[in-house]
């Protein structure tokens, strides 16, 4: 018999755990890999372990080290404990192939010269390009165009010390132009221009003219060139990028920064006619005194109680297929399955997917649930909210975030501790009530320390840590003439790059719809303050020198 996934949300409430029933009728789906990886770590043997690990979509590591703990398959043993290897065993490992599962470039920075050679000779390409390993012994790095493309692979894969060590100098105009030759040259950028200690290959790069790379490469290449003071080299590759990208906002990043380095107007006017809502047209609009209109806050729904809800994660997948395929003509039906007074949400996301982008969705679904906030508060609950699942609760990511605010297991695991609400099961976080009071918690934690909505969002999307890195390290967020554009446009995290600027459009917006209007660039002005945007560089001021 099989089971209900509402049934499945009872059984994980009891010490019956999940069952194999719960799982072998869902659809392959990382909503299903999570109800698997539930599974593997309840007491099973490995017989269930088997059943349910062949049923993963896309295998990852984390799958493959879980099933390896309670298979008895001797393969699967073997090659993860090969995998798990470390680098001081390396030249130990009797088997050819278990050695080529453990060597990595970054395990191989910490052998000898002779080691590293002894390696290279054993495998002989047996099971793979091994290289590399001999071009670790030479004594310089992007010096000659003779063996770049081993070169890229340490500069890629042997970890940010090496590249610090062996790949932060200048390069000539030859080898430049020959790595921009490179398929891996996008890497070599990325890796460069995000990181402030890759200064001296930076200002290299920041005289790379020309060429036919992807659109975010060219973008790179032009902050680049910006921070170094090559204007016209930044607005070719500007124009270049404009040219290549798919996306509105990504489009719109490049009008602004044409006119950022060039101040004429035109760029300003035809960013401002955008029909995106980003920050970069928030920008235009308030310099230019233009209002933003193209969006929604509020639908006419009814007492209907059958109506998509959007909890069940698995009912909601079915649907929101339902909803990529449909048309404006044909979007009637889903409009009525989701026509309920729980389901202002649902029925915003329809609507929005299908007019995007001339119409935005800034509904201000699960109110009840936030009585106590601010309207300050409210809004930055809403901007995050937004930019993690478009206000949908059942939603689960492929690193399995829950519900509305997308919290992770772990932090489940830790705001329970403290918390007055206790989830019964990870599920529970599926319910609105639970995700929001779970974000307010870990909201606090972070306002304690961030106090400036971008930085916020920087929190929400990749730790306090990673934040306080960000703003400590490399001297981001500091005045100058192209801040904070420029710090917030090279981070080395490409999503909480592009989630930091999302949200912070979208408090701006919640913030007028609540009546406390803000200008987005006086919240610009606060980050390179850190008196006033953080706490951790706010200290640092008080320190003596």
């Amino acid at each position: 018999m099989k089971h209900s996934f509402l049934l499945s949300l009872a059984l994980l409430s009891n010490s019956w755990g999940l069952t194999l029933n719960d799982i072998n009728d869902k659809p392959s789906s990382h909503q299903k890999n999570f109800l698997i990886w539930q599974f593997m770590n309840q007491d099973i043997n490995a017989s269930q372990a088997s059943e349910a690990f062949y049923q993963v979509n896309n295998v990852n590591q984390r799958f493959l080290f879980d099933y390896a703990a309670k298979t008895d398959e001797a393969e699967i043993k073997y090659t993860v404990n090969c995998m798990k290897e470390p680098a001081c065993n390396l030249p130990l490992i009797p088997q050819d192939d278990c050695l080529m599962l453990a060597l990595t470039p970054a395990k191989a920075t910490a052998l000898k010269n002779e080691e590293r050679e002894i390696i290279a000779t054993r495998l002989n390409n047996k099971f793979g390009d091994t290289q590399w390993l001999r071009a670790m012994n030479q004594d310089s790095f992007y010096t000659s165009a003779q063996n770049l493309p081993n070169e890229t692979t340490l500069f890629r894969l042997a970890g940010t010390a090496y590249r610090y060590e062996h790949f932060n100098h200048p390069v000539t105009t030859d080898i430049l132009n020959a790595l921009a030759a490179l398929h891996s040259f996008e890497s070599i950028v990325f890796l460069t221009v995000t990181d402030p200690k890759m200064d001296q290959l930076q200002e290299s790069l920041s005289d790379l003219t020309g060429g036919k790379f992807a659109a975010q490469t060219h973008f790179f290449l032009a902050m680049n060139s910006i921070k170094y003071g090559k204007l016209n080299i930044a607005l070719d590759h500007l124009k270049e990028a404009k040219s290549r990208f798919y996306s509105p906002m990504d489009a719109d990043k490049t009008l602004f920064w044409m006119y950022q380095i060039t101040k004429d107007q035109e760029y300003l006017k035809n960013l401002s006619q955008s029909l995106d809502i980003n920050m970069y047209v928030l920008y235009a609009r308030e310099l230019l005194d233009l209002p933003t209109q193209n969006y929604f806050t509020s639908l006419p729904t009814t007492n209907r109680i059958d109506s998509i809800k959007g909890i069940d994660p698995f009912e909601w997948r079915t649907f929101s297929q339902e909803i990529m395929s449909s048309k404006p003509e044909t979007i009637s039906n889903l409009i009525d399955r989701s026509d309920g007074n729980e389901s202002m949400a649902i029925q915003g996301y329809v609507l929005e997917r299908t007019y995007e982008p001339y119409i935005h969705n800034f509904t201000m679904a699960y109110d009840q649930y936030m009585p106590m906030l601010s309207n300050d508060k409210k809004a930055l609950l809403y901007a995050l909210m937004r930019q993690e699942t478009r206000f949908i609760p059942g939603l689960i990511s492929r690193s399995f975030a829950l519900g509305l605010m997308q919290i992770m297991p772990f932090n489940v695991d830790t705001i329970s501790k403290v918390h007055p609400l206790k989830p019964t099961t990870y599920f529970d976080m599926l319910k609105p009530e639970m995700s929001i009071a779970y974000s307010i918690s870990h909201l606090k934690h972070l306002e304690d320390r961030l106090y400036n909505p971008t930085l916020i969002a920087y929190g929400y999307n990749a730790g306090l840590g990673s934040t306080k890195r960000l703003l400590t390290e490399g001297e981001r967020f500091l005045s100058g003439t192209y801040e904070p554009f420029l710090s917030m446009e090279l981070m080395g995290n490409d999503e909480n790059r592009e989630y930091g600027k999302r949200v912070l459009a979208n408090y701006v917006i919640y913030k007028k719809i609540l009546g406390e209007e803000v200008k987005i660039t006086s919240l610009f002005d606060n980050l390179i303050q850190p008196s006033q945007s953080d706490y951790f560089r706010a200290q640092a001021l008080k320190l003596p020198r």
